[in-house]
């Protein structure tokens, strides 16, 4: 186990090159971080001990799930136990197989891209694609119809191109859009700006609590999605549980430390000081969605606030938790420790 957390941790080392001075490199590697948590974390300021470092992560938080880790990381099958809970989450409408769509109703071959089309022509928003496991937005695409033919991700393409780029795909799932509320909108227009609310299960009280959350908002550079991690250019902001209201937003550049924002860096819209619409009810219902599930004690949510409530794009479990980090030591938070 111990070498496997070392060998994560040199890949993570290899993929990111952050670069730091020698003698915080070595703290950084001797307590187990990589060169860009340190940095992220402000680890040559703040106390270590209160941060769970990156190979902790890499050995331990494959467990914390037990068996029920798997389920929850192939997206197609945990949208089956959303919908079984009741959770809103966006329809899954197909998934793609080697390039063929298979309706997720039936699950039987379609006339490929015809259905789509027509999919395409009942949804004004599109649908997104993204992969049936994975993280951190990677291959996540958004797909809509209009007049001229079709946008991927913003970019015009013919009915020939959308239909060529689904025949390339594979282990894909397609899902209607969630439409954000305005406030996010307003923030940033450009991408599906989500909340992340770690919920752990507090084993005395023998129920989940909400631990943190952060809300992740879109950048030209993280375009089409709000990723923030790897330097990928999207905004990470810290929630005050108890109101809702956003702190100033973390942006880690490529070199440096991390940079902090009261106003989003290019539309000027203010980020620090925003209530969310609905906060309480949207906490209180996804703790009750929680309870249901005592054999995950260790979930993420993706959530994104709309018109009339919130949608829940996926759960993460154990995945992602360096956002929680970034704006204060989780460890600090006696019940997090306790559940560590």
């Amino acid at each position: 186990m111990k070498i496997r957390g070392f060998l994560s941790l040199w890949r993570m080392e290899r993929k990111l090159k952050t670069r730091l001075p020698w003698t915080d490199t070595l703290r950084a590697w001797s307590h187990g971080f990589s060169r860009w948590t340190y940095s992220m974390y402000g680890l040559h300021r703040n106390d270590l001990r209160l941060y769970i470092s990156d190979r902790t992560q890499f050995t331990l938080f494959d467990g914390i799930n037990g068996p029920h880790r798997p389920a929850a990381q192939q997206k197609a099958i945990f949208a089956k136990y959303l919908e079984f809970l009741g959770v809103p989450s966006p329809a899954v409408l197909a998934v793609v197989i080697r390039g063929r769509i298979y309706d997720a109703v039936d699950l039987s071959p379609t006339a490929g891209w015809p259905w789509l089309r027509e999919r395409l022509e009942e949804r004004a928003p599109g649908v997104v694609l993204k992969p049936l496991k994975g993280c951190e937005g990677i291959g996540v695409a958004f797909l809509r119809k209009d007049r001229s033919g079709c946008r991927l991700d913003g970019l015009p393409r013919t009915e020939n191109e959308a239909a060529a780029y689904i025949s390339g795909l594979d282990d894909f799932m397609i899902t209607e859009v969630a439409i954000q509320h305005e406030y996010a909108s307003r923030i940033y227009p450009g991408t599906t700006n989500t909340l992340r609310l770690l919920t752990l299960w507090d084993y005395d009280a023998e129920a989940p609590f909400l631990a943190q959350a952060v809300h992740r908002i879109g950048t030209r550079r993280s375009f089409p999605v709000d990723n923030f991690k790897m330097g990928a250019g999207g905004l990470s902001a810290w929630i005050d549980i108890g109101t809702g209201e956003l702190g100033p937003a973390a942006c880690k550049p490529d070199m440096g430390d991390v940079e902090w924002h009261d106003t989003h860096p290019e539309t000027g819209a203010p980020i620090r000081g925003v209530r969310l619409p609905r906060w309480k009810e949207t906490t209180e219902d996804i703790l009750r969605r929680a309870a249901r599930l005592p054999f995950i004690p260790f979930i993420g949510w993706d959530v994104v606030l709309t018109g009339d409530g919130y949608q829940v794009l996926e759960l993460n479990p154990g995945s992602g938790f360096f956002l929680f980090q970034v704006p204060q030591p989780p460890l600090a938070d006696p019940r997090i420790r306790r559940f560590f």
